[in-house]
């Protein structure tokens, strides 16, 4: 009998000690944010920005703006971050495909938001993409964020890429079926290169963006153009 109530006693610690252990990870886990500065990449780790060159074959440079948040209160002073380029999960190389910003990673007083500037350049000898990672780290006044946001992904090439606003409502309502050649030739003729909708976080409005669609469908009726399969370019979008 001493055994047994001797056995549930020590059973009884174990469980108390898992308990304790696991409420003190919940509580460092969801601790900080309220009590420390904290901040990270707008973007998911996993999504990246995407900037071709195929756009303008005359641009031998570009920048692309990383945005970054913090998890803080505001401060009437400028306070400054770190992010580094991490060469072991890129292909990218810096001083060849980019630059980093030469100024300070600051965030201005009394502001939430920071963009890294990164200059990306052309490299004549860049075949498909290359990928150049970034990833927030400490500094005097802010910790990274969640670590699903410390990373920041850029995608560099020389191809085109369908654009993620040329979507499945594009698809079927708007520009219609999409290629490269009839992404290219919209851009040539059109002389547009981003069609994100306010709706989704971009500067274009929807009539704007019917505008563009029904002058490419105007345009190709009159220049009847073979798309990459051999049939003609045709826009869904009805007007």
């Amino acid at each position: 009998m001493e055994n047994a109530d001797l056995a549930m006693k020590i059973l009884y610690v174990i469980i108390m000690m898992l308990f304790l252990g696991m409420m003190s990870c919940s509580e460092d886990n969801l601790k900080g944010y309220s009590s420390s500065n904290y901040i990270q990449f707008d973007k998911l780790s996993k999504d990246s920005t995407v900037f071709s060159f195929a756009y303008d074959e005359t641009l031998e440079s570009g920048t692309v703006a990383l945005k970054l948040v913090m998890i803080s209160p505001l401060v009437d002073r400028d306070r400054k971050y770190n992010v580094t380029f991490l060469q072991d999960e890129s292909s990218a190389q810096a001083g060849v495909d980019f630059e980093m910003p030469v100024e300070e990673q600051v965030i201005a007083a009394n502001d939430s938001v920071a963009y890294l500037n990164v200059t990306v350049t052309r490299n004549e000898a860049l075949k498909g993409s290359v990928l150049a990672v970034f990833e927030v780290q400490g500094s005097d006044d802010f910790m990274p964020g969640i670590e699903a946001n410390r990373k920041g992904r850029i995608f560099i090439t020389n191809q085109l890429t369908r654009p993620g606003w040329w979507n499945d409502w594009h698809e079927a309502n708007g520009l219609g079926t999409y290629s490269d050649l009839k992404y290219q030739t919209f851009i040539r003729e059109i002389g547009v290169t981003d069609m994100t909708l306010e709706a989704d976080g971009g500067e274009m409005n929807y009539s704007t963006m019917r505008a563009y669609v029904l002058q490419f469908k105007y345009w190709l009726q009159e220049h009847p153009t073979e798309d990459e399969d051999g049939s003609l370019m045709k826009v869904a979008m009805r007007g």
